[in-house]
């Protein structure tokens, strides 16, 4: 936000001891300004030819990139380069210019043959984001949102209790940032293609955690264990990610959500370290051992105050 109101500034308060010394910006800062302004042309004497989005809210430079590089004079103002298409003299033309280039001042001379420059009049600047039309920083940080989603990942994983390396474990897996077999072929690296707790499907974050036949029986013995049939894979909905699955799992009906949310990443967890523990030391633990497992943590975690998961499974 600091560096939009520095572009701001330039334009606004040419005052400012700062104004000309450059500006400490990114290209994506430009960007977003040109994005989020709308220029008014009068004399012409503010608004930068290549650099400012005057073309119907394009900037010459991105309507013309090749020329923009071979431009003399990148900082030169509107009234100047009109000037008897001085835009077009300041280009080098030499052995290195090509068809693209000739495409591209056709192009923009078209979209600027017909600008007027008004004498008696200022340039002016207008705000997308305010309704007067003025910068403010909470309109820059909101225009920097525009087009995100809101996620409740803090809801699912952050809030829950649970070991803060379970969380972000949880947080990984569902991002598919986690070194499963299907992300390890995308980069060529060296990887066994088969999931190490079933041995007959590809591995993948999705088919680890939702619909190996070793996870499947797990959930079935902790659906027993519960007593909760709103657990058993057999009710679960279809999905195609873990993400999915997960905000599935932690909006299931008649459960209490903030111990679901628990024993997830405490499920899962376990069931990620003895994929490790097949993966890495050779060594296997049938579902029944690792529900023991299981077991043992959640009252570890009860202890430690996960009361909600304490509360859910009992002893």
């Amino acid at each position: 936000m600091l560096r939009l109101r520095w572009l701001w500034q330039e334009w606004t308060m040419p005052e400012k001891p700062w104004v000309g010394m450059g500006t400490p910006c990114s290209e994506t800062d430009k960007l977003l300004f040109a994005a989020s302004t709308e220029i008014r042309i009068g004399d012409g004497r503010k608004v930068c030819f290549w650099e400012l989005a005057w073309v119907a809210g394009r900037r010459p430079r991105d309507i013309a990139p090749d020329l923009y590089s071979i431009c003399k004079r990148k900082n030169s103002k509107l009234h100047e380069a009109l000037t008897d298409n001085r835009w077009i003299r300041d280009l080098t033309v030499g052995p290195n210019c090509s068809l693209h280039h000739l495409k591209q001042l056709v192009e923009l001379w078209f979209a600027v043959r017909d600008t007027s420059i008004n004498p008696d009049a200022e340039d002016t600047i207008k705000w997308k984001w305010t309704a007067n039309g003025d910068y403010t920083t909470a309109s820059a940080y909101r225009a920097q949102f525009l087009g995100s989603v809101k996620t409740d990942m803090h809801l699912l994983i952050w809030k829950p209790w649970a070991p803060p390396k379970c969380k972000f474990f949880a947080w990984l897996i569902i991002k598919n940032r986690v070194w499963t077999s299907d992300r390890l072929a995308i980069r060529g690296c060296p990887r066994s293609d088969v999931c190490p707790l079933c041995r007959t499907e590809p591995e993948s974050a999705h088919h680890l955690l939702v619909t190996c036949r070793y996870t499947k029986r797990m959930w079935r013995l902790i659906t027993d264990w519960i007593n909760c049939q709103q657990l058993h894979p057999s009710g679960w909905d279809s999905t195609y990610s873990v993400n999915e699955w997960w905000h599935f799992m932690g909006k299931l009906r008649n459960v209490p959500k903030r111990a679901i949310k628990s024993l997830l990443l405490l499920v899962n967890w376990e069931i990620w370290k003895e994929r490790n523990s097949r993966t890495f030391d050779r060594r296997e633990a049938s579902t029944i051992t690792l529900l023991g497992k299981i077991k043992e943590e959640a009252r570890t975690w009860g202890i430690a105050g996960a009361r909600h998961l304490a509360s859910f499974v009992g002893d």
